[in-house]
């Protein structure tokens, strides 16, 4: 194991959404590194062979219930020893033009990507260690949004505004809000409807909003772990806003 891998050695890690996608990436990532890894979402079958494949633990979660959450993070802090690092990465990506998004879809996408968000972090703040990091995947899209994802783009843009309220009432707490960008092999498109799809992409290319690649799935969870990484073992700097992007590279490079 390398030196930067020898990092995350011991880290007491809860992974929220961890069931496919960067979550899922993020917490085989931080397994390679040594941490005692906890997983949780949905889909517990994904979820329990994820589990067994690193040596972690499962939990069944979904965050738009509020009493859940604190009932998962409380058993993953049980389980570990107390937590190092939370890292949220569950989110859900209506796609409606907005005069077509109805109530129930702004609703949805606010209580898993904002509420649930929050509920995460007031969880885990009588269990985090010293220098413990809460890391919160978000969106680098806040403040340009895209054609066809409202609720999702408001969604994550009133996540930052809840972390910034976080930070000014907490502000021992290590808090990291890591706006990602297009990646690949992640399943943020899983049950959009093909025809609407094929419409966004046209006007997501017409405003530059398409970049000509993605960036890869292991890329972006090896750097979200090694912002935790960083966050723990620097506990006098927070890296609070970083943001990711697809880094282009031509054909003959």
């Amino acid at each position: 194991m390398s030196a930067a891998h020898e990092a995350s050695k011991g880290l007491r890690l809860l992974v929220v959404g961890a069931s496919s996608g960067i979550g899922h990436a993020v917490a085989a990532s931080a397994a390679t590194r040594g941490a005692k890894v906890a997983v949780a979402a949905r889909r517990m079958d994904l979820l329990t062979k994820l589990a067994d494949d690193i040596g972690g633990t499962a939990f069944e979660l979904d965050v738009e219930d509020s009493a859940a959450i604190t009932r998962v993070v409380d058993s993953a802090a049980d389980v570990l020893g107390g937590l190092d690092a939370v890292v949220f990465t569950s989110t859900v990506v209506p796609m409606a033009h907005i005069e077509d998004t109805d109530v129930a879809t702004w609703i949805h996408a606010f209580s898993v990507n904002t509420l649930g968000a929050n509920g995460v972090v007031r969880a885990a703040l009588p269990h985090l260690s010293e220098n413990g990091v809460v890391l919160v995947a978000s969106s680098n899209d806040v403040g340009r949004p895209r054609a066809g994802v409202a609720a999702y783009d408001a969604s994550k843009a009133a996540l930052e505004e809840i972390l910034r309220s976080w930070r000014g009432e907490h502000p021992e707490l290590c808090i990291v809000r890591v706006g990602i960008g297009p990646t690949q092999d992640t399943e943020i498109l899983r049950g959009a409807d093909r025809e609407l799809l094929a419409q966004l992409f046209e006007s997501w290319v017409a405003h530059g909003q398409l970049p000509a690649q993605m960036s890869a799935l292991e890329d972006v969870a090896d750097a979200l772990v090694s912002l935790v990484d960083l966050a723990y073992r620097n506990p006098t700097v927070v890296p609070e806003v970083v943001q990711l992007a697809p880094r282009i590279r031509t054909r003959d490079a």
